[in-house]
């Protein structure tokens, strides 16, 4: 599975936009890479900032290990 990575920059830029009741948030992987579903470029919700979602790099997740 693919996700979107944003560098810091990005992350800076994007994270925390809202839409009505949709909104940014980015999580870590185990490369402490921040990163967002890919979905986010096909939701309506984001259109004004579409452009900006398509300068994300797409990479294969890489899960954080949790112990149980």
């Amino acid at each position: 599975m693919d996700v979107l990575k944003a560098n810091q920059e990005q992350f800076s830029n994007l994270e925390g936009f809202s839409n009505g009741n949709s909104y940014i948030k980015f999580a870590q992987d185990a490369d402490d890479n921040w990163i967002i579903g890919k979905e986010v470029l096909t939701d309506d919700e984001f259109l004004e900032i579409r452009n900006q979602l398509k300068q994300l790099e797409v990479i294969p997740y890489n899960p954080k290990e949790t112990e149980l």
